[in-house]
Order: C-alpha cells, then sequence, then structure tokens
C-alpha cells in the first residue's frame, strides 16, 4: 500500500492513501487494511504493475480512441508557423533545443481540407457512440491572426459542409498583435474562445513578449483589449493567458490583473523541461521570487480564514488552484487507459495537432520528432503503440513505487528528446515533496473554512469552459 502520511498545523495526522485517493485522519483507521478494504473498488490501481508491464498494441489504441469514443476531442490547426514577435521563452527560440527554430510558411486550404475533413468522418463515428459529444476546432501558430484568410476560409466550410454538427466549438489563442477589429469582429460573430497572451505588467511583459525589431508589445495589445472590451463589451468567451518567471514581482503582477478586471484561463511559470531558460537568472532572482511566492501563499490563506478569497482575483489562480485541484480531484473512479495506467500523459489521437506540412501530432507542446499520422493515411494506430510503449519502457519503471500517482504531471513532452524519452533521476522525487507539501496546505484550509472549495471552485470551473470552451492544459 503507498500512500503520504502529514501533520495539520493543529497538529492533527492525516494519511494520504495512493490507492483511493482519498485522505484520511490517521487516528481513526488503521492504514494498514485500507488497502484490503479498497481493492475492489480501484483494482485499476492494484493491478498498475501488470499493466505498465504489458505492451500495447494497435488494437488497443483503436478500441480506445474509436469504439470507447475517447478520440477526436479536438482538431488543433497550425495555420501558420510566422510569428510577430520574438519570446524569449517562446519553444521554438535557442532555449529549447529539441524544437524546431522560427519559419514563415502558412497552411494550405488543401492541407487545412484535408485534415477537417478526415476529422470529421471519424467524429461521425464517435459522435454515433456519444451524442454530447461536439466537435472543437482550435488554430494555432506561429501566430494564427496571421492567417486569418485561412480561417475564415475553414470555418466557412465548415458551416457548409458540417452544418448537421450543432454547437461546433472554434477557438485560438492569440498574442494579441493582430487582435484587430476586423479579427475581433469575425472570431465574436463565429463564437470563438478567444484566449490572449499577456504577462501583466508592461515591464514584466515588455521583458520577454519582443517584437521582432526588439521592441514591446505591451501598448499594442492592451490597446487592441481596449478596443475589444469597448465594441464587444458583454463577451463571455475572453480570457488571459500569462506566464511568469524568478524576475516577475508578483505583487505587481497581482495588482495589474486585479487592477485590469482581466480573467485569467491560465496563470503558469515558464516551462522549466528540456530548456537553458533558467540558467540567466541569479541567486538572488530566485530567493526573492520564493520569498515574494511564500508571502502570497500566506496572504491567500489568511483570506481564506475571513472567507474573502474572490475566485476571478489574481491570487485565486496562483495559489488556490493548486488546492482547488485537491478538492476536485476524482477519487474512487478515477481510472486511466490500461494501457498506459500512471503519468498525467494522454493516449495520442485524443488531440489531433495537424502542422502546416499535414503531418499529425499528439499534441502543439510536444516537439515533431513524435508524429502519430499524416493528412493522407490518416492516424497510425501502431505507431501510437510504439509511442507509448517506449515512454513507459523510459520513463515508467518506478511507478509502481510512486506514493503519489494520482497527481502525476509527467507527459510526454517534459520527457521528448530528438530521439527517445528520457526523465530526469530527479522528477518523481520533486513531484513527491510537492504534493506532501500541497497536501499540508490543503487540510490546513480545510481546517479553518471547510466549505472553501465546495463554495468556489465549482463557479471557477463553470467560468472556465464558459470563457475556453474547452479544458486548458
Amino acid at each position: 500500500m503507498k500512500g503520504v502520511h502529514f501533520v495539520s498545523k493543529q497538529g492533527t495526522e492525516y494519511y494520504y492513501d495512493d490507492l483511493t485517493g482519498q485522505i484520511f485522519p490517521s487516528e481513526q483507521v488503521d492504514c494498514s487494511l485500507l488497502g484490503d478494504q479498497f481493492q475492489s473498488l480501484a483494482s485499476d490501481r492494484a493491478n498498475m504493475g501488470l499493466y505498465i508491464n504489458r505492451d500495447a498494441d494497435q488494437q488497443d489504441i483503436e478500441d480506445y480512441l474509436c469504439k470507447e469514443a475517447n478520440g477526436f476531442k479536438q482538431l488543433l490547426l497550425e495555420v501558420t508557423s510566422f510569428c510577430n514577435l520574438r519570446c524569449k521563452y517562446c519553444i521554438y527560440s535557442d532555449h529549447y533545443q529539441f524544437t524546431k527554430s522560427y519559419e514563415n510558411k502558412h497552411m494550405t486550404f488543401a492541407v487545412a481540407k484535408q485534415a477537417v475533413d478526415y476529422y470529421f468522418s471519424n467524429f461521425k463515428e464517435i459522435h454515433r457512440r456519444n451524442p454530447t459529444r461536439s466537435p472543437v476546432i482550435g488554430f494555432y501558430g506561429g501566430e494564427p491572426l496571421l492567417n486569418l484568410r485561412l480561417i475564415k476560409e475553414i470555418v466557412e466550410y465548415i458551416k457548409l459542409t458540417y452544418g448537421e454538427y450543432e454547437g461546433i466549438q472554434y477557438n485560438i489563442t492569440t498574442n494579441g498583435i493582430q487582435f484587430t477589429e476586423e479579427s475581433q469582429n469575425f472570431l465574436t460573430k463565429h463564437d470563438f474562445s478567444i484566449i490572449v497572451s499577456l504577462d501583466g505588467y508592461k515591464e514584466n511583459h515588455d521583458r520577454n513578449r519582443l517584437k521582432a525589431d526588439g521592441t514591446g508589445s505591451f501598448d499594442e495589445i492592451m490597446k487592441n483589449l481596449q478596443t475589444f472590451r469597448t465594441n464587444h463589451k458583454g463577451y463571455n468567451k475572453f480570457a488571459i493567458s500569462s506566464c511568469y518567471d524568478f524576475k516577475t514581482d508578483m505583487f505587481q503582477l497581482m495588482e495589474f490583473f486585479d487592477g485590469e478586471d482581466l480573467f485569467l484561463a491560465r496563470l503558469a511559470s515558464v516551462d522549466a523541461n528540456n530548456t537553458t531558460y533558467y540558467e540567466q537568472f541569479a541567486h538572488d532572482d530566485v530567493q526573492t521570487f520564493f520569498e515574494n511566492l511564500t508571502s502570497m501563499k500566506e496572504l491567500f490563506l489568511n483570506l481564506t480564514a475571513r472567507n474573502q478569497i474572490k475566485k476571478d482575483s489574481f491570487l485565486y489562480s496562483l495559489v488556490g488552484l493548486n488546492y482547488s485541484e485537491l478538492a476536485f480531484h476524482p477519487m474512487m473512479n478515477e481510472k486511466r487507459p490500461h494501457m498506459l495506467p500512471v503519468t498525467a500523459s494522454c493516449i495520442p489521437g485524443e488531440k489531433i495537432y495537424v502542422t502546416i506540412d499535414g503531418n499529425f501530432h499528439m499534441c502543439e507542446k510536444i516537439n515533431t520528432h513524435y508524429a502519430i499520422g499524416n493528412i493522407e493515411d490518416g492516424i497510425d494506430y501502431g505507431k501510437i503503440a510504439e509511442i507509448i510503449n517506449n515512454f513507459k519502457n523510459k520513463v515508467c519503471g518506478n511507478c509502481t513505487e510512486c506514493n503519489v500517482t494520482r497527481f502525476c504531471n509527467i507527459c510526454f513532452q517534459q520527457c521528448a528528446t530528438d530521439h527517445e524519452f528520457e526523465k530526469k533521476d530527479s522528477m518523481c522525487d520533486n513531484i513527491e515533496t510537492h504534493v506532501k507539501s500541497m497536501l499540508i496546505d490543503f487540510i490546513n484550509v480545510l481546517e479553518t473554512n471547510p466549505t472553501l472549495f465546495e463554495e468556489i471552485t465549482i463557479d471557477y470551473y463553470k467560468t472556465i469552459y464558459e470563457k475556453v470552451g474547452v479544458v486548458l492544459e
């Protein structure tokens, strides 16, 4: 039996049981008997070792994606690889060694049309098996609005060709430079979920999100946002995605977003996997950042104790979501696919990311060395099985010894090099240390305000879905 013992600030001992995903007061239960009591309720976890050691095959993948209707959840089109910014932390920058460099190419209508037709031909069967599913079409770049013409053509083509599907969801993430009145009017007319990337206050944003000529982009983006909020007041499917690093003043960032009343759908640190980006920071930068982060956590806890935290605040996005994930973490019925019972990895094919050359990839975040098909031949289910098996062999060898498998956030992208999957030795230890710290803080909050997440988190995730339309990864 695997799990974590910990003690709250009030001195109460608890035990997190990874088999069931539940937290028990240690003095009220015999932890040694939990595994036997709940074995039948979490058989997938109990048989984890068997599933890890069993290779997936092509039929497993086809059954999961098609017969069980788990595939084709979203089609994401790289409509252009060109971008009018040169963000210092971009995955196409020199800081990320396994990704491609900047390009200046547009996807053609012929490639996009073939990808759309393939998606809908498969979605038809998915919809038959699960009529609640709606098609989801996303547009990505580069900067996707630099190829607005193609986006318009594809939306019109889908309307004319696949109009029998109600509630087709469109989404786009833009850097905001081309978020002009023309693009705003088109996106709102077609009910797009719109995410604009904005890294907060001017100094922080312009430090990393530079235009090709080296100048900052903050003023131009804020002007476009003001135009949007004036001309499309009340449009609900709109939110912000923001990144921070060790030089970000988190209190100034909080003041900016709360003052501007901008809803944060995503707030995250710059990706630290397979990158040299963080080598630029001095020890003092790191120390100051974590001191401020600790202060913000204390502020959050003080506000929750007085029931004064707001679900749409910066502080809730930064700190509260970590705890709400624990509050809403599925228990008993949480089951991962048997061919990959551990980590946070998807099964490739749940989403299809199509690059400008017509190749299929599992998502937009992983480098291009792990293609899973193309517009000519469709999805290669055998290739997906091969990727999963290689991942399990290289990454999942110690998963049966892990105490927090339900909270593992490792995925393909984090471990993907240009030829195979590699996992850093410290990755698993860091995850368990982080989860234990979160469990302690989570219980401390609940001992002070037991109903906090019941009152806030449901509303928060409803708002996220209303604004974004899909779950952000």
